[in-house]
């Protein structure tokens, strides 16, 4: 791999991120429940003094910490990236958060509407980073590596992972806020929506692949 190739793969990844990041941005200033990977982080940065981006590293570095427990001597350099990646991603959040601090949506249509933006956002990031086969996020990660180790089925493990982050940011906003904070109908469309439309973007963009040298498509 040129090393023109390698620093286009890094600005494709850094851009994913962002754009990761923004949409989930949106789906806060939405107010109508951020995605699963973000209930976590949400319900205590609403509770706390740390930033959503603060929490969301804390949170994935406990996911690559469980990598590592999993794997041991089996544990690259390939996993300890996703702590660059994700703390990259953590600050983007808090950066694209100050961005849009202006963005008010005041009524149900334009919540419902900036909640669809933020999953065709967050897909949009999300496609991009895989293409790089650089790094991915520990969330990502996590079920990666307990596939791969326990020759089970990816999609069922991802769905478990998410399943797991919701039902524990239910359980933290009654025990912290006595009532439900960030996970609303918007944290359902997310769950249904965000791998369809990956699978649409890899399916319709090809340009990546032919920019990156890679004919890779995303899973």
């Amino acid at each position: 791999m040129s090393k023109i190739n390698i620093v286009k793969r890094f600005f494709i990844a850094i851009l994913g991120i962002f754009i990761m990041a923004l949409g989930v941005a949106l789906s806060v200033k939405a107010n109508l429940g951020v995605s699963p990977i973000s209930c976590i982080p949400y319900v205590y940065s609403l509770q706390s003094n740390y930033t959503l981006g603060e929490l969301t590293i804390l949170m994935n570095t406990l996911f690559v910490i469980a990598q590592f427990l999993i794997l041991q001597k089996k544990f690259t350099l390939l996993h300890f990236s996703q702590l660059i990646a994700v703390t990259i991603f953590g600050f983007c959040i808090d950066f694209a958060l100050y961005l849009i601090s202006g963005l008010n949506a005041s009524t149900y249509v334009w919540q419902i509407l900036c909640s669809l933006l933020s999953c065709v956002v967050i897909a949009f990031g999300i496609f991009l980073l895989v293409k790089t086969n650089l790094t991915y996020l520990p969330g990502e990660g996590l079920a990666l590596v307990v596939t791969d180790t326990f020759k089970k089925e990816f999609g069922k493990i991802k769905i478990g992972l998410d399943s797991s982050m919701v039902i524990i940011g239910i359980i933290s906003s009654f025990i912290l806020m006595n009532r439900l904070e960030g996970i609303r109908e918007g944290t359902v469309i997310a769950a249904l929506l965000v791998g369809y439309l990956v699978k649409f973007y890899n399916s319709k963009i090809h340009i990546l692949n032919s920019w990156l040298g890679s004919t890779n498509k995303t899973k």
